[in-house]
């Protein structure tokens, strides 16, 4: 059990705890791209029910999410060899993090 020593509570319960473990979850995330070059956490319910990602690529770089919020622009293979140029975040996933 660790404790914050700002919140003086167990960092399984505050604030700073999960803050930390939503950004390691992001660290090592693999993200979707889709075909307009928008980075998405694998779940995101933007891609919908539709099970086809052919024209999806995947992004596997650790710290990519982040990389991809200070500006860096990455391309990506999608399923079908096409490239894809990653240029934007998913706002939802913004705001959500990892699903």
């Amino acid at each position: 059990m660790a404790w914050c020593e700002l919140c003086d509570l167990d960092r399984s319960f505050c604030v700073h705890g999960l803050t930390d473990g939503r950004v390691a979850a992001e660290r090592k995330a693999t993200l979707l791209v889709s075909p307009r070059g928008m980075a998405h956490f694998e779940g995101c319910p933007h891609k919908g029910d539709d099970p086809d990602f052919s024209l999806w690529g995947p992004l596997t770089l650790l710290d990519a999410w982040q990389r991809l919020g200070n500006g860096e622009r990455f391309d990506v293979i999608d399923g079908q060899a096409h490239t894809l140029s990653v240029l934007t975040r998913c706002s939802d996933c913004v705001e959500h993090g990892p699903w």
